[in-house]
């Protein structure tokens, strides 16, 4: 149940120039515009496939961006070569950030929740609060998974060429397990389920919290600085 299938087949996370990609990208840069100020330098956690971490180079900002896949790290280069970009590509651990005390003004850690138990994710705020320098922003996106469950549970929601044909979420549902269907194959994936409560609560161990707004009826954007 590799994440790598959902990020290939779904162009909204794999493919910097599909619509679905810039879906994501317009939805988010007036946002990070408007919250990112001044320019400095950002770490862009969980990069993926380097869009946001495109985006905010040409908007001015000095950019490192950390995945753990090597395939997808892998994609990144290929697309910053074709635009010529100078983002510093990092294969790391957002558990075990390889960055010294204070290095960055920006965090950003867009729609990577799902991937990262409550222990890991303790971990990871702490040390997204540690490379942030005083006064410093975590710029936070991510999808309320709890909230969301009833509908995928209900069938409403269905891809382009896949679709949801099985949810099936543990009994206390901290996590849920996700069937996708096409005409041609299917694949399941183990997602973490986070809702908006658990995530503040555990980012409060760490941070302030200074904005937060709803981006769509399951989806949210936030932004905190360290508790330093």
């Amino acid at each position: 149940m590799s994440f790598e299938k959902y990020y290939t087949v779904f162009k909204a996370y794999s493919d910097i120039y599909s619509n679905e990609y810039k879906k994501r990208i317009k939805t988010l840069e007036p946002l990070l515009l408007k919250h990112m100020t001044p320019r400095g330098k950002v770490l862009d956690l969980a990069c993926g496939v380097g869009g946001f971490s495109f985006l905010l180079e040409d908007l001015g900002f000095d950019v490192v961006a950390l995945d753990s896949s090597e395939s997808m790290l892998e994609k990144a280069r290929k697309f910053a070569k074709d635009k010529m970009s100078r983002v510093e590509f990092v294969k790391g651990n957002a558990e075990n950030l390889p960055f010294e005390d204070n290095s960055f003004e920006y965090v950003i850690f867009i729609d990577s929740l799902v991937h990262f138990e409550p222990a890991e994710l303790n971990v990871v705020f702490k040390e997204t609060a540690r490379v942030l320098k005083p006064g410093g922003k975590f710029i936070l996106q991510f999808t309320d998974l709890r909230e969301l469950l009833p509908v995928l549970m209900s069938g409403q929601v269905v891809g382009t060429e896949y679709w949801i044909s099985r949810v099936l979420p543990d009994p206390e549902e901290k996590t849920v397990v996700i069937e996708f269907q096409s005409e041609n194959d299917h694949f399941r994936i183990r997602f973490n389920v986070w809702g908006r409560t658990a995530v503040e609560l555990l980012a409060k161990l760490y941070f302030r919290q200074l904005h937060s707004e709803k981006l769509n009826e399951h989806s949210y954007f936030q932004v905190y600085t360290p508790k330093k």
